[in-house]
């Protein structure tokens, strides 16, 4: 059983390390999907033609609120295209008229663009540094936990095998 601790323990660790490199991952693909609906994507009118909110709690907590939008634009070709956009500004109502970005081989994945827009570059940066740090801790972990397990002694040592080596 003493010799399932390290083990335990360093799979915590790579997992520690593995989710926030998902995490990062994900969220630069997101800015770089940004970035081509953007500045290599086509723009459209847009009408924003729902506005609601969601409630949430987790029970003994408080409540969180968020709310979503939806947009409804036409495509070059024609076709009416409606997505949902959380990242639209919190004043839009039913009706507003707003500029949206999309790839036009997924315009269902479009996206408000107000005037003025600019690709977060620096909010990419910080969620880089923020995961960064459980990264870095993680890999400490990783090797801390290989150095607990050789502790135990469940490393296994060419020793042990009766040869100087492998």
């Amino acid at each position: 059983m003493d010799a399932a601790i390290p083990v335990v323990f360093t799979a915590v660790a790579v997992l520690i390390t593995l989710v926030p490199l998902a995490v990062a991952v994900r969220a630069g693909h997101r800015l770089l999907w940004i970035r081509r609906a953007v500045h290599g994507g086509v723009r459209a009118e847009g009408r924003c033609v729902r506005v609601y909110t969601t409630v949430g709690s987790t029970g003994e907590g408080p409540t969180r609120s968020r709310q979503h939008f939806v947009f409804e634009f036409r495509t070059a070709d024609g076709r009416d295209v409606r997505f949902e956009d959380a990242g639209a500004p919190g004043t839009t109502i039913e009706g507003d008229r707003l500029t949206v970005a999309y790839v036009p081989g997924a315009p269902e994945r479009a996206l408000v663009v107000p005037a003025g827009y600019r690709v977060p570059y620096g909010q990419l940066a910080l969620t880089f540094a923020f995961l960064g740090i459980f990264v870095a801790v993680g890999i400490v972990l990783v090797l801390g936990g290989v150095q607990f397990a050789d502790a135990f002694g469940s490393v296994a040592d060419p020793a042990d095998f009766g040869g100087e080596g492998f």
